[in-house]
């Protein structure tokens, strides 16, 4: 069937009709200027206090000249190196000082048709936002590119491409051009040639911005907390000067559909898996301007979600590869794609192949059995109509989403009102016949690519062209039933309902604005009505225990009853039965079983608030372990052991984690020897339960929009009615053996071209409480990556990035790592590694050095602190966290602020001094192979 009869039949319209245009969401304010920019002005006001600018420019590498190639990439790096209003690298020390951290709120990307400026910072202040609005206009016609500074940032730009070097972006990188198909995209790879980055003049760069940063060629964006009339004025005043020189058409490229049938292979004895992508190159798929456009981007979302659904469901038969998926979808916004992928397994590679491509067959010959397409309806619809319900408002970053679709794509933004009506008016035309036509309108098997990457020792494995040519034909001609699924969806979770506990013990936390339970059964449970998440409510739950609280001999029992029993089903109920019972209500309820804790996570729309109950109750109560499944995912942990490509690079980091933990029965390998031996089916069960069985001493936390009388009566009922009983949650494992002074651990045995250094630093003595420990280790964090940026990237050119994390946990016992890693040129790692060390000691010893430093971390925390506290994830993740630390001074998340500034520099010179320098140190450096090896 044809797209033009689909559309004729599904919406009933005359062929010489005009499409119905959808109407623009009221919300967004969409304007262009004279000289052609288009600006967006879409008011929001969750997080409060916030907003999210983009600078959307069509323009990217695909642009460049041969003697450009890599400078639209280069372009983006110099736009943080001097501007009109701001000189060498004061940009982002201004934003920084206004509470925004590189790389999160001040960032940008360039890809081969699009470059992008992302900022997301307060917008409370008039004033500021004005100074953000010149940022922005400063990128788009103001970047001062400076030949010393073009000069300075060689080196950081080659780091980056030394830093992606490597078989696995070999690998990627064969996957992306055969994408491509020869087309000027694949010429213009963004990374570039690093002969033009090495030497190119000056002038080359400027004519590349002189050219294609042009107005016509941009949109401005903002989204947030604002004022939209005062933004309206700011864009004009900014961007209303800027000239547009475009004097020749804009320059389209196409990519091509393949002509025929072609096979690739790829190997390398470093790739770590076996893995056949399947692509078809197709059009682009029509973006969703009109009502008439609706259907087909409508089905396009149901047969994604269907095939996803489709393989996960074959997941659980135990298929001869380990994992796989196809879908329909768009690249670069240029090109649409029918492709799929799957990893096999040594010695099952032709079995696995024939499988997947067998599977892929049933999907595109009979499309989806019934009981399919009515859950991934019933769900679709839930969504949608959630969003619609809910009086809380979307995160203005997600919204941006929706800009860059209409920019960049032309999709028209719309109220989720009018998209859920789309929706429910279509989505019953929606089924397995339609799906069908679609795929076999879209699908020319004639006109497909394969490419099969693995490691050396397996290569000989791999089907030739032919015999892979000749597999797929077969498949295509053979006689293949129909899918089958019969599933009998239950009228109810539970056959029994709980006998209700009660509360004998009731506190208020004023603070908090919450109470405090104890239930009959020993449990405890702490409810905040919260308003944040309108009409939702979210239930957790831990415990202290877990892996660490279980006798060694039932470690591994225990780490397979955390994957198999969440999964099993619960009860005389299946997995399956559960799910598309949940299909059409907003429910979710995981089980964790984690290394030091037990722990539930759950949530609900407020109608669908007893049903989660009833969910933690039925499978809290009524755990199983499904033998097949288990057998399966024994079966598969043992063959991807035996069976996986162990290289020298995997071998040094299973050393070095032996070096930092030392060997016990935590810490050792899983071979299968271990499994073999270890692994009891009998235990899943009681080990399950030795965590969850009883609910004696267990945390509960409910935060929702709802009263506690509304609330009470499933407290006492699914809460209070779960089991009570001894509890032993003392810990068997204590933590650790760490080495005591200082290591170094250098191997040359890397995959990659450069070195990756990692200097950790241990010790078992916190010497603060925890929260106090957290705080200061997020300004040092903060101090000490700003410096090291600084020095190694921006003074000497070495590196491209540098990460910097300082930790600590009180359980099972205390411990504190602090892990410092880049990478660089192997000549370059000594001098690197001397000066950091110098650097830190110059922090501890003089905290004068960093104050400014200091004074804009402090905001950057706090921001994010203001933003944070409007979200229930923040207020349940920090109230168990206290009660999981028994820290019950609620200041810490009450008055953030306050403790903020209350941290000196001396007090984040003496954390960099304790947690970076008088503590053990493990040098790690993973330097390239030798070249005399072979």
């Amino acid at each position: 069937m044809s797209k033009l009869l689909f559309i004729i039949l599904f919406l009933g319209i005359s062929i010489w009709g005009y499409p119905k245009e959808l109407k623009q969401t009221s919300k967004l304010i969409k304007g262009q200027l004279e000289n052609g920019l288009t600006y967006y002005i879409y008011p929001n006001n969750f997080p409060k206090g916030e907003a999210v600018y983009r600078l959307f420019i069509k323009s990217g590498s695909v642009l460049e000249d041969e003697n450009q190639r890599g400078l639209a990439h280069f372009l983006e790096h110099m736009a943080f190196n001097g501007t009109k209003h701001f000189s060498g690298n004061s940009l982002t020390g201004f934003l920084e000082s206004k509470g925004a951290k590189f790389g999160v709120d001040l960032n940008a990307h360039t890809s081969m048709n699009e470059t992008v400026y992302k900022l997301q910072l307060p917008s409370s202040d008039p004033a500021f936002v004005d100074s953000t609005m010149m940022v922005l206009s400063d990128w788009a016609g103001g970047l001062s590119l400076d030949s010393i500074q073009i000069e300075e940032e060689r080196g950081v730009i080659l780091s980056e491409w030394l830093s992606k070097e490597g078989p696995k972006h070999d690998a990627q990188n064969a996957f992306l051009l055969e994408l491509l198909n020869n087309s000027r995209y694949s010429q213009r790879l963004t990374i570039g040639d690093t002969a033009v980055i090495r030497h190119f003049p000056h002038q080359l760069i400027r004519n590349f911005y002189q050219t294609w940063y042009d107005p016509s060629l941009m949109a401005v964006a903002v989204v947030g907390d604002v004022n939209p009339k005062m933004v309206e004025k700011l864009i004009q005043k900014w961007f209303s000067p800027l000239k547009s020189v475009r004097t020749k058409d804009f320059p389209t490229y196409n990519i091509d559909d393949y002509l025929d049938v072609k096979v690739r292979k790829l190997s390398h004895e470093s790739l770590d898996k076996i893995e056949m992508d399947v692509v078809q190159l197709l059009d682009r798929p029509s973006s969703v301007k009109t009502e008439e456009d609706y259907p087909a981007y409508l089905e396009r979302s149901l047969l994604n979600r269907l095939i996803r659904e489709r393989f996960s469901s074959l997941s659980f038969s135990n298929p001869p590869y380990s994992k796989a998926s196809y879908s329909y979808s768009s690249f670069l916004n240029v090109k649409g794609m029918l492709g799929g992928s799957v990893e096999l397994v040594p010695d099952k590679i032709s079995e696995g192949i024939t499988f997947f491509a067998t599977e892929a067959e049933r999907i595109f010959r009979y499309g989806f059995v019934p009981v399919e397409i009515e859950k991934v309806r019933k769900k679709y619809l839930r969504e949608l109509r959630n969003a619609v319900e809910s009086k809380t408002p979307q995160e203005s970053a997600s919204l941006m989403n929706d800009v860059y679709a209409d920019f960049y794509v032309g999709n028209k933004i719309i109220d989720m009102k009018e998209e859920y009506r789309l929706a429910s008016k279509y989505i019953g035309q929606m089924d397995s016949v339609a799906f069908v036509s679609l795929l076999k309108t879209i699908r020319k098997p004639e006109k497909t690519h394969y490419l099969l990457t693995s490691f050396d020792k397996v290569a000989e494995q791999l089907p030739t062209e032919d015999q892979l040519k000749a597999l797929f034909d077969s498949i295509q001609k053979a006689d293949i039933k129909p899918f089958v699924k019969n599933i009998q969806v239950p009228e109810s979770l539970l056959s029994k309902e709980p006998v209700p506990g009660k509360i004998v013990s009731r506190q208020k936390i004023d603070a908090l604005g919450a109470e405090s339970l104890v239930l009959s059964n020993g449990a405890k449970v702490i409810f905040k009505p919260s308003s944040l998440d309108k009409d939702n409510v979210q239930l957790s739950g831990f415990r202290r225990g877990g892996l660490y609280a279980l006798d060694s001999i039932d470690y591994v029992n225990g780490v397979f009853a955390g994957s198999v029993v969440p999964i099993s089903g619960a009860g005389c109920l299946s997995r399956e039965e559960i799910s598309h019972y949940l299909a059409g209500k907003s429910v979710s309820m995981r089980f964790l079983l984690e290394k030091t804790r037990s722990g539930v996570v759950g949530g609900s729309a407020k109608k669908d608030m007893e049903e989660m109950f009833r969910l933690l109750y039925l499978k809290w109560t009524q755990p199983k372990a499904d033998s097949v499944l288990f057998c399966q995912i024994k079966d598969k942990t043992i063959e991807k052991y035996l069976t996986e490509n162990k290289t020298e690079t995997d071998r040094y980091y299973k050393d070095l984690e032996l070096l930092l933990n030392g060997n016990s029965y935590v810490t050792r390998e899983m071979t299968d020897k271990v499994i073999e031996s270890d692994l009891k089916f009998e235990r899943l069960v009681s080990v399950f339960n030795a965590n969850f069985g009883s609910a004696k001493d267990y945390n509960f936390l409910l935060i929702g929009d709802c009263t506690f009388d509304e609330v009470k009566p499933f407290i006492l009922k699914y809460l209070g009615g779960l089991p009570s009983g001894k509890v032993d949650n003392q810990y068997m494992y204590q933590g650790p053996v760490i080495p005591s002074g200082n290591m170094d651990y250098i191997k040359n045995v890397g995959d990659n071209p450069r070195s990756t250094v990692s200097l950790i630093f241990q010790n078992t003595k916190i010497g603060t409480d925890i929260n106090s420990f957290k705080l200061q280790s997020d300004l040092a964090e903060e101090i000490v990556r700003n410096r090291l940026l600084k020095t190694l990237r921006e003074e000497m050119g070495m590196i491209y990035s540098v990460s910097v994390s300082v930790s600590a946990t009180k359980y099972p016992a205390d411990l504190q790592r602090s892990t410092i890693r880049f990478s660089c040129k192997p000549e370059d790692v000594d001098i690197l590694i001397n000066r950091t060390m110098n650097e830190l000691k110059d922090m501890a010893d003089h905290p004068e050095s960093f104050e400014s430093v200091l004074a804009d971390a402090k905001l950057n925390l706090i921001k994010k602190w203001k933003i944070n506290i409007q979200k229930n994830t923040y207020w349940s993740g920090a109230i168990r966290s206290a009660v999981y630390n028994e820290d019950y001074d609620w200041n810490f998340m009450l008055h953030y602020e306050e403790l903020v500034n209350a941290v000196s520099k001396e007090t984040v010179a003496e954390t960099i001094r304790k947690s970076l320098l008088e503590i053990s140190l493990v040098k790690s450096v993973l330097n390239p192979k030798s070249k005399n090896k072979k």
